[in-house]
Parts: C-alpha cells; structure tokens; sequence
C-alpha cells in the first residue's frame, strides 16, 4: 500500500478541527504501518511539515482557497502527482472530491453546508456532496450523529466511523493573571454557527460582583466585529477577551485553568475542543445539537439557545475536586490517536487491497 493524502489544507498557523484530525492521524501511524506500507502528504509549498516517523511529504502547489481555484489545480495537478508516487489510494478530506485514477477514500467531517449551516447554497451542497459519495471507494466520518446524516442525505452510502482522538501532554507553565472569578473559554473559530451570542447574553445576565471573563480562542471568521458589538451593548465588553489562534502548549494551560469549557454551537460534525477539555480534566458544557452529546460523554448538555441555562453554567464554581476530574479523564482514555489511526490505515489498506 501506499497511500497518497491530500494535506494542502494544512497551514503552519492553521488550527481548525480537520487540521488538527490530519495532523493527529499522521503523528500516530508509524506504528500501525505494516512492512513496505507508505504514506505520503501532498501539501502546499507554504507550510513547514513537521517530522513524523515514516512519513512522507510532497510539496504541491494546489491553492487553498477559494473552492473553485482549488478544484481546478486539483484536476490539473493531482493526476501527475498520484501517477508518480505509485499511489495504490487516495485520501482526500474536503469537498468537492477530485476524479482520479486510483481508488478514492474521501473523509467527510461533517455536513454544514447540506444542512444550511455553511456558505454554499443547500441544494448546490447537497448535490456536491452526493457526487463525491459515489465516486469514493470509501467515507469515513467522525462521529456516528454524521455517520446518520450521511446516510439520511445519500441512501446507501456506508461511512465508516474514526472519531478524533486525544493527545495529553505534560501541564507545562501555568496561566498567570487569571481573572479573579476566573474564566469562561471558547476554543473554535469565530464564526455563526458556534452560536458565540449566547455566551453574551449569559454572562450578561450574571451580577458584576461574581461575573467571570469570557475567553475566545481561534481564529477569526467574521464574527468577531458582531460579537465585539453585540458585548458592548450588554455592557460586558470589558469581560471579553478574543486571543487569537493559540499553539497546543498555551491550550493546555487554557484547558487546565478554565473555570468551564463551553461549546454552545448551532452544528458540529464533532466538537474536538470539548474532547480536548474533559481530557485535561476540564468542566465542559455544550449545546444539545450535532454530535456535541455524543463526543462530551456525561458533561453538561444545555439548550443551545438558553441563555439562562448557560449563565447558570458560568456561575457554578470551578470543581477541582481530585476524583471529579479523574473521572473526566478516564471518559476519553479510549479517544487516542494511536487508536484512531489503526482505524484510519485499517480502511485505507483495505481500499488499497481491493484495487490489487
């Protein structure tokens, strides 16, 4: 086997979800690969890519974005590409999915746009999704709720399930200048669907005198000017902080200081951060949509739109209680990527067998 993935998504200051999914994968695999097995990553000449143990890398200048610019390097690019490293499959993780010569496995992380919940218009979406369906030898997605979705959206398809996983590192530094009634944080782009101007209304409804800051980390995608407005009329502007995109060690510490982790979203294929928090021990609440109560387990799971709910949350004190946050920890010992990567091969040895 050796299995050709497309990494040109990848971006040295790109943390989202799917990113965070390949680079996991990726990190872990070497174990798992069996003698005269490969993988090599197809990636933009822009990013740095990090040294994982037999893993290979590709420099292909295939444009990130926009979608259309991307698909036309992809039909231009791609085949000479597969044809020269001798690729027995290929795995592709975005829309729409490239016609190639070798059996395709395409990863769908989940279904936003089919579901109005995304850029593209729904019928476009769904159309878009369809096509790649059927031209995929195999779909894996993330979480069984997308898996259903899947199903629901393209009758017959039958997506195999690798969840993320979890990688636990050592605390490092701890946070300096917490708040004095600590903090809420937020981990994901800034964007709609993760529902931020709920987290507003919350911490507005709360009495200056207990009210903790609310932090949001990630990248913003063009909600942050509505948020920062929507916080100024709630007179709680003074209690927000949006820090950016912020490198693994510095969520560690975020994790372990947060007075509670919340994930108020309108839709996720899965919810990574929420996994992440209850890993390191964290208090975690999320929204009862997508796949969020599948991912947190026995956490927290509010009404997406309730506001007082979601106060309520914000104003219960940290729980640092030793067994307390053990058993949030044992809850994801399963969720490794070590384990989500035997999976991952798993499929694609299997896509890669059936061509032989």
């Amino acid at each position: 086997m050796h299995a050709v993935v497309s990494g040109w998504m990848l971006a040295d200051d790109g943390y989202s979800g799917a990113n965070r999914r390949l680079l996991g994968l990726l990190g872990s695999a070497h174990a798992s690969l069996g003698s005269g097995e490969r993988v090599t990553v197809l990636h933009h000449p822009s990013f740095a890519p990090p040294e994982f143990a037999r893993i290979g890398w590709r420099a292909v200048d295939i444009a990130r974005g926009p979608t259309w610019q991307r698909a036309r390097a992809e039909r231009r690019l791609l085949p000479s590409a597969l044809d020269d490293l001798g690729a027995t499959v290929y795995d592709h993780g975005f829309l729409p999915a490239p016609r190639v010569a070798v059996p395709l496995c395409l990863t769908v992380h989940d279904v936003r746009d089919a579901d109005g919940h995304g850029r593209w218009p729904r019928l476009l979406a769904r159309a878009v999704l369809v096509r790649a369906l059927r031209r995929a030898a195999a779909v894996v997605t993330v979480s069984d709720w997308t898996a259903a979705r899947l199903r629901a959206l393209a009758p017959g398809c039958a997506p195999r399930v690798v969840p993320n996983g979890v990688r636990v590192e050592a605390a490092g530094r701890d946070l300096e200048d917490v708040p004095e009634h600590g903090f809420v944080l937020h981990v994901g782009h800034l964007e709609p669907r993760k529902n931020l101007a709920v987290l507003l209304r919350a911490l507005a409804a709360l009495d200056d005198g207990r009210r903790p800051e609310l932090w949001l980390v990630g990248q913003d995608a063009g909600a942050w000017p509505k948020l920062r407005a929507l916080a100024e009329r709630l007179g709680v502007a003074g209690s927000v902080r949006h820090l950016g995109v912020q490198p693994d060690s510095a969520l560690r510490a975020f994790y372990r200081a947060a007075r509670l982790v919340a994930v108020p979203s309108l839709y996720e294929g899965f919810g990574l951060p929420a996994l992440e928090a209850r890993a390191y021990g964290a208090r975690v609440a999320v929204s009862d949509r997508g796949a969020l109560r599948e991912v947190v387990g026995d956490g927290d799971v509010l009404p997406a739109d309730d506001a007082a709910a979601w106060a309520a949350a914000m104003d219960a004190p940290r729980e640092d209680r030793a067994d307390v946050v053990a058993r949030r920890v044992a809850a994801t010992s399963a969720c490794s990527w070590a384990a989500a990567s035997r999976q991952w091969l798993e499929v694609l040895r299997a896509v890669s067998a059936a061509r032989s």
